[in-house]
């Protein structure tokens, strides 16, 4: 049943990863897409069906891709605490999450630092881009409030699942507060910290964007409990109530906030229909996971390098860190088929890269035993 379970984890992270670098890669090199978009703000529809159908997928890559997150790591975390090997605050999982939640912020800033301006920063100038606040950002607090949040449920961790699927709900309920303010939010705060909620530089909110981190964290503490795979109905009956409750829900709240269904709702409480799409997709992923054809190792892989691969997509696409990167040369310059052949070759590149990161690992591991056995430097 573990490898079961290890193997919905994965399959899972592998579609979301795969999802977001033909998103991100279409979106930036199709010469239409501009106009599209601009239909879609303008009339709500791009008028092509095609284009909307991809739209709607990649609408969901965001939230799955946080949900996920919130699944792995609470699942894992609570496996370890099940054991009851040793306290809370002692277990492996805690401190490597807090490990993995201040890696993830100090990457997604220094992903956002630009050398080609190199000497622009030592004469002293400051680019507020710097302080924005984005996906790898908006996770690793995600993982970190998490952690809180465990802590502070310990004497109630049989029910673990349940707070967190309350506190994405709050997080989703609150959005519409913060979105209407007629200011950055909060009001005189540092910019640091006010793009983690409403600034000028806010990519990735904490809402609603973290609440996908806890309603894939209830997934990932339920999965702990009743396992998964395709024979376990309980799984599936829990996602279904679980995407309709957040579903219905949405609704009631757009009648207490305001009555305007086609503008309100699906401006400012839309986390609360992608937790129904998310639901429905994580019922597919179970299911199919299950059947050993559809996980090849080519595949499987992908799921288990998330990190790199974004940092790597980060760098190639958008020019981070270093400021030269593909967009130069394909910004809006792609027709629909050329786009597409260009993603499915990004998509090949980094599923072919997944399969030797682990030979340059293990280079790099011998290169440094040779000249410091033992992890200590060698006498001359």
């Amino acid at each position: 049943m573990n490898q079961q379970r290890i193997h919905f984890l994965d399959f899972s992270r592998s579609v979301a990863i795969l999802m977001m670098l033909q998103g991100h890669f279409i979106s930036m090199t199709l010469e239409s897409y501009p106009t599209f978009m601009a239909e879609v703000r303008l009339h709500g529809s791009s008028g092509n069906v095609w284009f909307s159908i991809w739209g709607f997928f990649r609408g969901l890559t965001a939230p799955l891709f946080f949900s996920i997150s919130g699944a792995v790591f609470t699942y894992l975390l609570h496996k370890e605490w099940q054991k009851g090997a040793a306290p809370y605050y002692q277990l492996k999982r805690v401190k490597k999450g807090l490990r993995r939640a201040l890696s993830l912020v100090l990457m997604g800033y220094a992903l956002q630092m630009n050398l080609k301006y190199f000497k622009y920063y030592i004469a002293g100038h400051f680019n507020p881009h710097f302080l924005g606040f984005h996906i790898l950002q908006c996770i690793g607090v995600g993982l970190f409030l998490l952690l809180c949040a465990s802590a502070l449920m310990s004497r109630f961790k049989k029910y673990s699942w349940l707070i967190y699927l309350a506190i994405a709900l709050l997080i989703f309920g609150f959005t519409p507060f913060v979105r209407l303010q007629p200011a950055y939010f909060p009001a005189g705060a540092p910019e640091l910290l006010q793009n983690m909620i409403q600034g000028p530089e806010t990519g990735f909110s904490i809402f609603p964007w973290i609440g996908f981190v806890f309603l894939g964290a209830g997934f990932g503490h339920y999965l702990s409990i009743h396992g998964t795979g395709f024979k376990n109905k309980n799984v599936y009956r829990y996602l279904i109530w679980m995407g309709l409750f957040f579903y219905l829900i949405g609704w009631v709240m757009t009648f207490i906030y305001n009555g305007d269904f086609t503008h309100f709702h699906y401006k400012y409480l839309w986390a609360f229909d992608r937790a129904f799409f998310v639901a429905l997709l994580l019922i597919f992923f179970t299911y199919i996971s299950g059947f050993e054809r559809f996980r090849p190792r080519l595949f499987m892989a992908v799921g288990q390098e998330t990190f790199v691969i974004y940092v790597l997509h980060a760098i190639l696409l958008y020019g981070a860190i270093i400021g030269y990167s593909l967009r130069s040369f394909l910004e809006n310059k792609l027709s629909a088929l050329e786009a597409i052949f260009g993603a499915i070759l990004f998509l090949a590149f980094f599923i072919g890269l997944v399969q030797v990161l682990e030979p340059i690992r293990h280079f790099f591991r011998n290169f440094r035993t040779f000249f410091i056995p033992n992890g200590r430097p060698s006498k001359p």
